[in-house]
């Protein structure tokens, strides 16, 4: 690229500014939320401006044919800037500041794009926005938002929200929010919430109280809400098939009684079943190479032998003389035995005669 075709790549570049930012937080899963839109607006469209005219009042209106397509997408991104304005800032001041980029680009392009079948085509995109920004514009405003509550979980990882929306002689709505704090930020004018997900929408007015009983359990006036339900991902194997054994502790005794596989169709944790003298096996994966290695999963015992997956050798001992209290659970190294050792086990009660293990080699 020429060097004098540097201002006009800036000038794409501060067009492309909020419908970038925009697209890449929904790839990345944050919702962005846009706080004081108006300083934003006022610096954003005076750089846009200066460069603008900096541009028309050059002697030699001319542009590579890079420049020449970042310029002509100008007036189509500049369109979706009004139209994100809209949505996003609910300004009528901000959404005024962001029309004359339109015509100033459709000016500047003018003057240094030659080639009809470049321009034409993104200015008659940015006419065909023009509709939707028009439908839009008288909505700006109409309604509140008020936010009632806001309160963060013990660990400070998730944030929840209760979201009042008022639509006048419409009603409106009061929601109830929650996004992982501890992965959220703020860069100006922008807030970036991680992975914002919507736990209720109900009548407009409901709202009585909100409150964190611990990390995963979360109230809103008297009614619970399970986090995990709506952040699985935030689970460790193990919460995971704790999880999953309790809720299921019908469907899993049922498949000891009769042993049919169909039982546990559609039952994507358990990878494999096994049976031998102790215990049924429930395998639910492992992860690591070769000497650094770890499986993990659960087993139904119905003699409760702890041991039952322990590598170590058990020659008749009780499960007190090989392991040792650990947590809510019990474990066995290998280096308690022998120094050059680096195996262990790791037992813990789930419900019933269903035990979680962990095994690393």
């Amino acid at each position: 690229m020429r060097r004098k075709d540097f201002p006009a790549s800036l000038l794409f570049l501060l067009a492309f500014l909020f419908p970038g930012t925009c697209l890449i937080s929904k790839l990345l899963d944050y919702t962005l939320l846009v706080h004081s839109g108006r300083h934003f607006a006022v610096l954003s469209t005076l750089l846009y401006g200066i460069l603008g005219i900096l541009l028309l009042h050059r002697e030699e209106k001319t542009a590579g044919a890079v420049a020449a397509v970042l310029l002509s997408l100008c007036p189509f991104l500049n369109q979706i800037n009004v139209l994100l304005a809209i949505f996003y800032t609910e300004d009528f001041l901000v959404v005024f500041l962001f029309i004359p980029w339109t015509v100033l680009s459709v000016v500047i392009v003018s003057e240094y794009v030659e080639r009809k079948l470049l321009k034409v085509p993104f200015y008659v995109l940015a006419g065909f926005l023009t509709l939707p920004i028009l439908l839009f514009l008288p909505f700006i405003g109409f309604g509140a938002r008020t936010t009632l509550a806001c309160e963060l979980s013990p660990d400070a990882v998730y944030c929840a929200e209760v979201i009042d929306d008022d639509q006048g002689a419409l009603g409106g709505s009061t929601r109830l929010v929650v996004y992982r704090f501890d992965k959220s930020f703020c860069i100006g004018s922008f807030e970036f919430r991680k992975s914002q997900k919507e736990l209720r929408s109900g009548p407009w007015g409901e709202f009585e109280s909100l409150a964190w009983q611990d990390r995963e359990l979360l109230f809103m006036n008297g009614k619970a809400y399970e986090i995990v339900d709506y952040y699985p991902e935030d689970l460790s194997e193990k919460e995971r098939i704790l999880r999953y054994v309790k809720q299921h502790e019908g469907l899993l005794l049922r498949y000891v009684k009769k042993r049919d596989d169909a039982i546990l169709e559609n039952q994507p944790i358990i990878q494999e079943v096994k049976f031998d003298a102790s215990c049924i096996d429930f395998f639910c994966g492992g992860s690591g190479f070769g000497s650094h290695t770890t499986y993990w999963g659960f087993f139904y015992s119905e003699s409760d032998d702890l041991t039952a997956r322990c590598p170590a050798p058990s020659d008749g001992k009780e499960y007190e003389q090989i392991l040792q209290q650990s947590g809510e659970g019990y474990l066995w190294r290998e280096s308690w035995q022998d120094p050059r050792g680096d195996n262990s086990y790791y037992v813990e009660p789930i419900v019933g005669h269903f035990y979680y293990y962990e095994i690393h080699f």
